[in-house]
């Protein structure tokens, strides 16, 4: 939650920097540097130190008397400790950053605020279910918003919920309201059980890490079977772990915004976030043209960034690597759309000479014509992230002994393609099995044996190394698709023919330990989509009876589903 909160904090510096250079009475400059950024809070105001508004709406009724507005005057960023009432008696969550001057005196104080309502709603879209409720509460224990099934756990009680708690009864033995007093003032996390309305409750309350604040999660359970999941030594350590993340998901509310349609990519915008200098945040603004960054680009790229004005701006696409040089097209094209969010992950040169993995995310203002004004937002290092990401991927679709595609990758991809068939394009299904491989594992052994597959599997992916699937389907059987526009019978039997060959001519070799040779082959059978079938059942039944005619006349050939001709070689 701190480290989110952060991020908020970060949102609002840039906020700040910018009104430091302005007059911020010019009510036209404030309404075209501010109003982008209503977006992301359900309110941002503009306040003078003796707490007249400058721009927007206060979110307090009597903003001098509220202790984070003070605190915003004395030079503090702060995170208000209760709920207030704003104008339209709805209450809502304000944070409080000062603005100064260029000689570092206070001018001003920014009011960003979150209404109760969205903050309820979005942590009960997150986390409430018929038999659990979560609910933030402030360093009092009081309740501040949470899901809205929660009276149902804790009635409509107004005070502390710890006090509730008190009252209900507490139910564990080793645990007294003593111990979780002396829990809230240490800030550690507290677990009780207690009774309310004929019913048992487990409810465990982390500590948040901002204004003493708790996240709540409340569950009907009863000791003897919850008490096994909690509190048992290894268990203890994994629910830890998962209340930690209901403090992570919690922490987002911080970073709400009214349009649900946005949220992923606008939420995401602190999510990996694991040290603050693993991000810089940009604004591009489009005339003039300019290019800004906020924080410490050197660390992440290995030199030091200028601010990049007129043409200029584009040299910054010197450090994306040139497989990934089309996300400038991609921007262009979000810049003509009528989208207001960009995301994109792409590999950037980063400072020790290699390419990493980056995510942009960012949100655009236009005028009232659609003319884009300003593109503000991130890049963030997220190269351990994708890699690993990718590397599950892999390891998901590719078979580990061959790092080929496995049976149930390859299925799905060739379906995939004839799905989405084209005219002229035709699918030629090979499929491989070995002969004598039973041989090589009797005799050799299976490090021979594995060493055989490996063999097949880099041969097959050497012949068919463009426009093509190559997979495993199990033991000694592979499978490849592969794709040809052909213009006439005669050119597509002649690729057929020549890969086919290739493959029978490449997979007969030897192996030995020594004492002991054995030699292997293979036989293939060849069908054709989708004139001999258009879906991945047909052509493998096809190829197939066509493997098996091959195995029948003798082994070390091929035979094409085509009135079942058998090549020998």
């Amino acid at each position: 939650l701190k480290e989110f909160f952060q991020g908020c904090e970060k949102e609002l510096s840039i906020i700040s920097t910018y009104l430091s250079d302005i007059n911020i009475n010019k009510k036209n400059k404030l309404n075209g540097l501010l109003s982008p950024y209503n977006v992301l809070f359900d309110n941002i105001a503009l306040i003078d130190i003796n707490g007249s508004v400058i721009y927007g709406q206060s979110g307090a009724r009597d903003i001098q008397k509220e202790p984070g507005f003070k605190d915003a005057v004395n030079g503090q960023v702060t995170v208000a400790s209760e709920l207030t009432q704003n104008h339209d008696g709805k209450s809502e969550l304000c944070m409080y950053m000062p603005v100064m001057d260029k000689d570092k005196r206070i001018k001003a104080v920014l009011s960003a605020s979150f209404l109760e309502s969205t903050l309820s709603s979005y942590i009960g879209q997150k986390v409430s279910g018929s038999s659990i409720c979560t609910a933030v509460l402030n360093s009092e224990g009081r309740l501040m918003y949470g899901s809205s099934n929660i009276p149902e756990f804790i009635g409509e009680q107004k005070t502390s919920y710890f006090a509730f708690v008190k009252a209900c009864g507490i139910t564990m033995k080793n645990i007294h309201f003593d111990d979780i007093l002396d829990k809230i003032r240490k800030q550690k996390e507290i677990f009780v059980e207690y009774n309310y309305n004929s019913q048992h409750y487990t409810s465990a309350c982390v500590p948040s890490g901002i204004n003493g604040f708790y996240i709540a999660y409340i569950s009907r359970g009863y000791k003897t079977s919850l008490e096994e999941s909690i509190f048992s030594k290894a268990n203890k350590v994994i629910f830890k772990i998962l209340l930690a993340g209901i403090a992570l998901v919690s922490g987002l509310l911080f970073y709400i915004i009214r349009s649900r349609e946005k949220t992923t990519e606008l939420l995401d915008k602190y999510e990996v976030i694991d040290k603050q200098d693993s991000i810089i945040l940009f604004e591009y603004t489009f005339n003039p043209k300019k290019f800004e960054v906020y924080g410490d680009f050197e660390h992440l790229f290995g030199k030091q960034f200028n601010t990049l004005m007129g043409d200029a701006v584009y040299d910054i696409y010197d450090i994306v690597h040139k497989e990934d040089v089309s996300v400038r097209g991609r921007l262009h094209e979000f810049f003509d759309s009528t989208r207001d969010t960009f995301s994109a992950e792409i590999r950037l040169l980063h400072t020790n000479g290699g390419y990493g993995w980056f995510r942009i995310t960012g949100k655009i203002s236009r005028n009232e014509i659609g003319q884009c004004l300003r593109f503000i937002g991130k890049i963030a290092n997220v190269n351990k992230q994708v890699s690993m990401e990718k590397n599950l991927v892999k390891r998901a679709e590719n078979d580990l002994l061959t790092g080929i595609l496995n049976k149930k990758t390859i299925e799905a991809r060739i379906t995939e393609i004839l799905k989405s068939g084209h005219d002229g394009r035709h699918y030629i299904f090979y499929m491989v099995d070995l002969d004598n491989f039973k041989n090589v594992n009797d005799t050799l052994g299976h490090i021979f044996g594995d060493r055989a597959i490996a063999d097949t599997a880099n041969v097959l992916t050497k012949i068919f190394h463009d426009n093509a699937y190559v997979g495993r389907l199990g033991g000694d059987e592979f499978a490849v698709c592969a794709v040809y526009d052909a213009f006439d019978e005669e050119s597509l039997m002649k690729f057929i023919k020549d890969h086919a060959e290739q493959v029978c001519k490449e997979n007969r070799r030897e192996y030995s330990d020594g004492v002991n040779t054995v030699k292997i082959s293979s036989s293939v059978g060849i069908a054709i989509g989708p004139k001999d079938g258009q879906t991945f059942e047909m052509l493998y039944k096809k190829a197939d009876e066509c493997l098996y005619k091959s195995k029948k006349a003798g082994k070390n050939r091929y035979t094409i589903f085509d009135h079942y001709t058998v090549f020998n070689r």
